[in-house]
């Protein structure tokens, strides 16, 4: 299932939504499951039945974990009835059961995620970046303690954004780039997670485009702390277009990864070489902490996948398109205010 949150028009105003890619289009869950119960109950129980168990909102949806699921695929079911007699099919109340892509506003799809937690698990490209962004000398570029525990970082959350919406180039920088990851979400809340129990935390997947500023990140990484302002802006953290539930992604190693900058292949390889899985990731972070619904993983960038190992560097106007085998395509504009 291809999970999707997003933002429509209404005569009231703009609503964020959440739905599946389905029937050539989004079915939106909120509205089908209550057209779905309509058929069975007067409307108003209706209502309360699917804003209880299908709610518009990404985190309280996969909070109601398998039994949301269930009633997902059938009120998905119910929509495709529906749509394949009107395009246009409406609820009980005249409520939309599914917009076009083109009629939506794709959101990240977790909007606001609880916590960003993004990782190096492939040091290859750990490697690449102490030698070449930071000049470190051969026999530093590699500490012990990256081969113990994964490296990772905790971005803002304020800086996500999704599909389509375009990327604000920072009036404080000259050097913009790309990251281009796998993402992951967390499905049900847990402390303490054993490596071989992971699976069961995990929601699914998106692509993640996280940009950094490669102008401002080696004096700021100098200081021997951050990340910050060099990985911390609007719109930096890019996830989308959709989350493609784990049951579709069995196993996540060796993805087709393509990344095309106006169309033109930058990058065309594959996410191996895991240094740390996912399931070591999470059982690492989760040792005395929660993890909760919502919350994102990042895996990090192959090496030579992104602007600076390729000595290739992106400009205003130019279209960024990251595409992941099975997961989907995020694409985004670059746009600079002088």
């Amino acid at each position: 299932m291809k999970l999707v949150s997003f933002e429509i028009q209404t005569a009231l105003g703009r609503f964020e939504r959440i739905g599946v890619l389905a029937h050539e289009g989004v079915v939106d869950l909120n509205s089908a499951g209550a057209a779905y119960f309509a058929e069975s109950e007067d409307f108003n129980a209706a209502r309360r039945q699917a804003d209880a168990l299908l709610p518009p909102d990404m985190i309280e949806f996969l909070e109601g974990g398998a039994a949301a699921r269930a009633l997902a695929d059938k009120a998905v079911a119910y929509a495709g009835v529906r749509l394949r007699e009107d395009k246009r099919a409406l609820g009980a109340h005249g409520q939309r059961l599914a917009f076009d892509e083109s009629e939506i506003r794709w959101l990240a799809p977790v909007p606001r995620p609880p916590m960003i937690r993004d990782g190096i698990l492939l040091l290859d490209h750990y490697r690449v970046g102490m030698e070449r962004l930071f000049k470190i000398a051969e026999k530093d570029r590699m500490p012990e303690a990256a081969r113990s525990m994964p490296i990772y970082w905790k971005p803002s959350r304020a800086a996500v954004a999704g599909h389509n919406e375009p990327v604000r180039w920072p009036k404080y920088s000259e050097k913009l780039d790309y990251e281009f990851e796998l993402g992951l979400y967390i499905g049900k809340a847990g402390r303490d997670i054993a490596v071989e129990r992971t699976h069961e935390h995990i929601a699914g997947y998106t692509v993640f485009n996280d940009l950094g500023l490669r102008d401002v990140q080696p004096p700021e990484m100098s200081l021997r702390m951050g990340p910050a302002k060099s990985k911390d802006f609007a719109t930096s953290k890019i996830m989308g277009p959709y989350l493609v539930t784990a049951d579709e992604l069995p196993s996540v190693d060796n993805l087709r990864m393509i990344n095309r900058v106006n169309g033109e292949v930058w990058f065309d390889g594959k996410l191996s070489g895991w240094a740390f899985t996912f399931a070591q990731f999470i059982a690492h972070v989760s040792r005395d902490e929660m993890l909760n619904v919502g919350d994102f993983f990042g895996s990090g960038p192959p090496a030579f996948s992104v602007g600076f190992e390729l000595d290739r560097w992106i400009k205003p106007g130019d279209v960024v398109s990251c595409e992941i085998e099975g997961v989907g395509i995020l694409s985004n504009t670059i746009v600079r205010d002088r």
